[in-house]
């Protein structure tokens, strides 16, 4: 019995379909390529718009504090010259209610508490890589940069407010001092300024052997009140600096926040 075995007749490819099958898979590997660029781009364009909307909120925010340092600090100014002027005119020492208060309130400070979430979000997440607008970056770095110096010249004025505190416990008699301190208006120094201590109707002699300790004093006072100036100056600085980089922000992004 003979057996027949089918013959089917095979196709060979030529060198054009492999082409063509090569190219379609290219086209297939490149379109998806494209595709995941373009998903990526747009997440990152979502952070990048995010991150700078919180950054917005913070600069409002700041504004608003901002605006409280620098009319604390002015505050402080006036009253640490009109201290000083009285010395100067030899009239302090016979104003002494006035002597207590000047002294006890000029150790008042409001300092700078800025809002920091989205900065912070944004550097943790290295989200700077994201924003494409160069002078919002500049602007970002540059407002980071005033606040830590900021932060210095506080902590320096607060180191010198602190000797200036030691010098004038052993000057202040401590019964006047305890008067005042329980019938001041407690409160924030926002609502209550430099007001916080009432003149003592008889304040009790100050603790002096001469003329020597009050002179120490206000040195310590003008030292204070000189690294005030460079906050107040700098504060201001900040505040152009959040206006710039707001406005930037609203105009480059302000139409793609929620």
């Amino acid at each position: 019995m003979e057996v027949h075995h089918s013959h089917h007749a095979t196709h060979k490819k030529d060198f054009k379909e492999y082409i063509l099958e090569f190219l379609m898979l290219f086209i297939a590997i490149s379109l998806g390529f494209f595709a995941e660029n373009i998903r990526e781009h747009k997440v990152e364009k979502e952070r990048e718009i995010k991150f700078l909307q919180n950054i917005h909120f913070d600069l409002r925010n700041d504004l608003v504090e901002i605006d409280k340092v620098i009319l604390a600090n002015k505050k402080k100014q006036i009253l640490g010259d009109s201290l000083l002027n009285a010395y100067a005119d030899g009239t302090l020492l016979n104003r002494l209610p006035d002597f207590y208060v000047f002294v006890k309130a000029i150790t008042l400070r409001k300092l700078l508490e800025n809002s920091n979430n989205g900065f912070i979000q944004l550097k943790n997440a290295g989200g700077l890589r994201l924003i494409e607008n160069k002078k919002v970056i500049h602007d970002i770095q540059e407002y980071e940069n005033l606040i830590s110096k900021i932060e210095k010249l506080e902590s320096i004025s607060e180191t010198t407010f602190q000797n200036f505190r030691f010098k004038a416990a052993s000057i202040l008699d401590v019964t006047t001092s305890t008067e005042m301190n329980k019938v001041q208006i407690i409160g924030s120094i926002d609502s209550i300024g430099f007001s916080r201590y009432k003149r003592p109707e008889n304040p009790k002699p100050l603790h002096i052997r001469d003329m020597d300790q009050i002179n120490e004093l206000l040195n310590l006072a003008s030292f204070a009140l000189n690294t005030n100036t460079y906050i107040l100056r700098s504060i201001n600085d900040l505040k152009q600096k959040a206006i710039e980089l707001d406005e930037n922000i609203l105009k480059e992004y302000g139409d793609k926040f929620d």
